[in-house]
């Protein structure tokens, strides 16, 4: 309804002007493919030239995520010229675009924390195993040490059987501890994870310059008809 209001008066704009001189203004505005603009605080238009008559205008440019940007524009009759704009991002959208990023990853990482638990896990275990097994060498190694009657075998096992056991152990264990740590943060960080996010819910947009640009449009009443006498053609899509 208020589209076909707008053709309405820039038709009778065209017959109330039709003496004017007009010239022509092309819009390019990015982003290029869905903005919108209010011309002259009237007419809510949606498409890349216009037809003017002489003269200063005024432009009210919105596209959806981004601010409205006001501007005046002078038409000189007989002549085309360009309105280049970029629209900046809304403040509203910027900071959506944040909160979602959060979201995103909070969600993501109710994902990944149970595999680094996973990991910490087998880590452990398998730790734990070579723990055990290079513990069970060293006691044979020692058992075999003071059961030996042979000299030389008795100080291969002192000197070089009981110490490599002996490095081997120390790595297993510290490989086990590492990987208890590494299985309790990892824990610790899902639990925190998963108390972070409950009843998270995801964030919505709200285009607030959406709504400040619909209660731009004017919709002219049984008195309005004069605001349309500056116009000289109806607006060509």
């Amino acid at each position: 309804m208020r589209d076909l209001t707008a053709f309405l008066f820039a038709i009778m704009a065209t017959t109330l002007a039709s003496g004017q001189r007009a010239g022509t203004l092309r819009l390019l505005v990015d982003p290029g493919h869905n903005f919108e603009f209010v011309l002259d605080h009237k007419y809510r238009m949606q498409q890349r030239e216009v037809r003017l008559s002489e003269g200063l205008h005024h432009f009210s440019i919105w596209a959806p995520e981004r601010i409205v940007l006001d501007t005046n524009v002078f038409v000189v009759a007989d002549r085309t010229g360009d309105l280049v704009v970029k629209l900046p991002f809304s403040t509203e959208y910027a900071t959506y675009r944040n909160d979602l990023s959060a979201y995103q990853s909070a969600r993501r990482a109710r994902v990944w924390t149970p595999v680094l638990v996973g990991m910490g896990l087998a880590w452990t275990g398998l730790s734990y195993g070579r723990y055990n097994t290079v513990g069970d060498d060293l006691d044979e190694a020692v058992a075999a040490y003071h059961s030996s009657d042979d000299p030389g075998v008795i100080n291969r096992i002192k000197e070089e059987v009981i110490p490599d056991h002996n490095a081997a152990l120390r790595r297993a264990r510290t490989s086990l501890v590492a990987g208890s740590i590494f299985t309790m943060a990892s824990v610790g960080y899902m639990v925190y994870t998963r108390i972070r996010t409950s009843g998270m819910e995801q964030p919505r947009f709200e285009d607030k310059e959406r709504i400040r640009f619909e209660g731009l449009t004017w919709v002219p009443d049984r008195n309005g008809a004069y605001w349309a006498a500056g116009f000289t053609i109806p607006i060509q899509r």
